[in-house]
């Protein structure tokens, strides 16, 4: 057994159970304290990815050499921004600056938007690889299919990307040129929608 595989899962584990436990006997701090080993644990195993190019949270090394090398590190660097993002989040709430934070990022989005397209983008890559060949059979129903779907995952992701920087450069033509494609669709801008998130807010 990998003891590093097995200790990503524990702190991810006790993260996990310790906010189910806080949520039940109402401890708000341990809510904090359980959102930030989640993220801990989530980072650990990105960390462990980037830096020996094999593949995390596994328990075991049989199979690790076949997403060896550039697929490990996409997975490595997208567990790292998943697992910062979720450690930032509970310093936030810790420090009673979540709300206003959130109603930052919902009245501009656009480092929210590239962050998530780049994490989308690289569960779109990881899709798209084949670690190994198979058959014609096996290729024309499964290898064919998946990579169509990851490689429309990684246009979404790229294409969050550009708008995220669209947004930080120019956030009045962003939202200008959004409004009337939201419009256009039948949706109410997004002002809306991040107003009624904010109102449900803690």
């Amino acid at each position: 057994m990998r003891l590093l595989g097995f200790l990503e899962f524990v702190i991810v584990f006790i993260g996990v159970a310790g906010m189910a436990a806080a949520n039940t006997y109402f401890l708000p701090k341990g809510i904090h304290l359980g959102l930030f080993l989640v993220g801990a644990g989530i980072a650990l195993g990105g960390l462990e990815s980037i830096f020996t190019r094999q593949m995390s949270f596994r328990f075991t090394s049989l199979g690790s050499d076949h997403y060896a090398g550039g697929p490990a590190l996409i997975w490595g660097w997208t567990l790292l921004i998943v697992g910062a993002t979720l450690i930032g989040c509970a310093y936030l709430v810790e420090q009673g600056m979540w709300r206003t934070t959130v109603g930052y990022v919902m009245r501009r989005p656009g480092g929210l938007l590239a962050l998530l397209g780049l994490v989308v983008a690289g569960i779109g890559a990881l899709v798209v690889f084949n670690p190994r060949p198979h058959g014609i059979l096996w290729t024309l129903l499964v290898r064919v299919p998946k990579t169509i779907v990851g490689l429309a995952i990684v246009l979404t992701g790229l294409t969050a990307v550009c708008l995220g920087i669209w947004e930080t450069i120019d956030p009045l033509s962003f939202a200008r040129v959004t409004r009337h494609a939201l419009g256009q669709i039948g949706l109410l801008p997004f002002d809306y929608y991040w107003r009624r998130v904010v109102a449900l807010l803690p």
